[in-house]
């Protein structure tokens, strides 16, 4: 009788817990040329595990399990997907793109499917002659994770050209971002215009432009990033006609919306939303806090050196940008006052490889 007591009331403790939101732990995941893989309790600031990645060049995309397990790594010159388990740094998992004859291949965006089953890579081949290179179609080609150490295709379609980042929903529809946004049907292949770019027909307003690398939607489930685009019924001397926006795509919901938030660009690459959806954040040599309810620039700080990467912590008390360099710089997201940093070991160069939040 004391045993089951004794049972229930652990039981009972730990729906308590449950109840008051009791949260696991929160750490950032990034690499750094040439071939490092950096686990940090971001919190706490201090980079808690270091990895080497086997037969690396420089990471560039990562992609995390949904249960923060494993981390998938563009690397080999992109040529290459590798799993490293982020508990010891065992590779679990590879795939080589050069998997037809006489190609070499190259990935720039990858993810993972919702339940961690697949992965699906955006390839560009080229086969190589002896006296020319042929540039061949760009395909999405189908991964399982379970694949083991020499992971081969499971389908594979042909692609849009010009993609650079690859996104799943919630509902398993994978979103690619390229000249327009597309959707895709991961099991036909099926592409279609989500929301045109280069072909949008906004009454008045040049073709935009964006160059969106770097996933942010971790700790808020939205894809965000800085568009431009200039107004077409202005004079070309009037500096007014320049645009800064912030286009988004909220991936439980699967809406699109712009934002329009001030008229000169400054930030070139990559944004993160609040998690409560009333601020943005965006950096490059200047650190921006946007309003999206009202919008506009509602603050700015200048930047020690540039970085390329913004993103944000799950209880949206921090800002975090990094890349370019070794170091990534904290920030408070009321006021952006500078609360700390963390410098990895040896200070290797991040380059433009990502930042990724994690739980566990």
């Amino acid at each position: 009788m004391h045993n089951i007591k004794l049972l229930c009331a652990m039981l009972g403790l730990s729906f308590f817990l449950a109840s008051f939101g009791v949260q696991a732990k929160e750490y950032m995941v990034v690499g750094a040329r040439p071939d490092k893989l950096f686990v940090i309790d971001i919190k706490a600031r201090k980079v808690e595990k270091s990895f080497t990645i086997p037969d690396s060049t420089g990471p560039q995309s990562i992609v995390v399990s949904p249960d923060g397990k494993v981390a998938y790594v563009g690397t080999n010159s992109l040529r290459s997907i590798v799993g490293i388990d982020l508990d010891n740094g065992d590779v679990v998992f590879r795939a080589d793109l050069d998997y037809k004859e006489d190609e070499r291949t190259w990935n720039y965006g990858f993810d993972i499917s919702p339940d961690g089953s697949e992965i699906y890579s955006y390839d560009i081949p080229t086969r190589i002659h002896t006296d020319r290179y042929e540039s061949l179609e760009p395909r999405l080609s189908v991964f399982k994770t379970d694949a083991g150490l020499d992971a081969k295709p499971v389908r594979e379609f042909p692609m849009p050209r010009r993609i650079h980042l690859l996104m799943t929903a919630k509902s398993g529809a994978l979103y690619a971002m390229g000249w327009d946004f597309y959707k895709i049907d991961v099991q036909t292949g099926k592409a279609e215009v989500a929301y045109p770019l280069r072909n949008w027909t906004q009454e008045n307003l040049s073709q935009p432009d964006a160059l969106a690398f770097w996933p942010s939607w971790d700790n808020n489930g939205i894809f965000s990033t800085p568009i431009f685009y200039a107004r077409t019924d202005m004079a070309e001397d009037n500096m007014e006609r320049f645009r800064t926006g912030l286009l988004s795509l909220d991936l439980e919901t699967e809406k699109f919306d712009m934002t329009y938030f001030q008229s000169a660009p400054e930030v070139l690459f990559s944004s993160v939303f609040h998690p409560d959806r009333k601020t943005a954040y965006a950096a490059y040599n200047t650190l921006l806090k946007i309003d999206l309810q009202k919008p506009h620039t509602e603050k700015r700080i200048d930047l020690d050196h540039t970085y390329y990467q913004t993103d944000i912590s799950a209880d949206g008390t921090e800002v975090y940008v990094g890349g370019t360099t070794c170091d990534i710089a904290i920030y408070d997201s009321t006021d952006l006052s500078r609360l700390g940093e963390v410098v990895l070991p040896g200070c290797p160069d991040m380059g433009a490889t990502v930042m990724r939040m994690i739980h566990k």
